[in-house]
């Protein structure tokens, strides 16, 4: 059993939901291709990039 499986399984298993070993594989496919993405966001320079509110009362403006 991997880490992720050992990490999934007691996840699920705390929110009572079942997961047979073929969602379980799909489920570390997904996580395995996101992961990498997700991780490029540790390394954003919020002072070059600072986040913009977005009010949601109004639509977007084109640009």
């Amino acid at each position: 059993m991997s880490e992720f499986e050992e990490w999934a399984r007691a996840t699920y298993r705390q929110s009572s939901i079942e997961v047979d070993p073929s969602d379980l594989a799909l489920i570390e496919l997904i996580y395995a291709g996101t992961i990498h993405q997700l991780e490029a966001l540790d390394h954003i320079d919020l002072e070059k990039f600072p986040a913009v509110g977005i009010d949601l009362r109004h639509a977007p403006k084109p640009s």
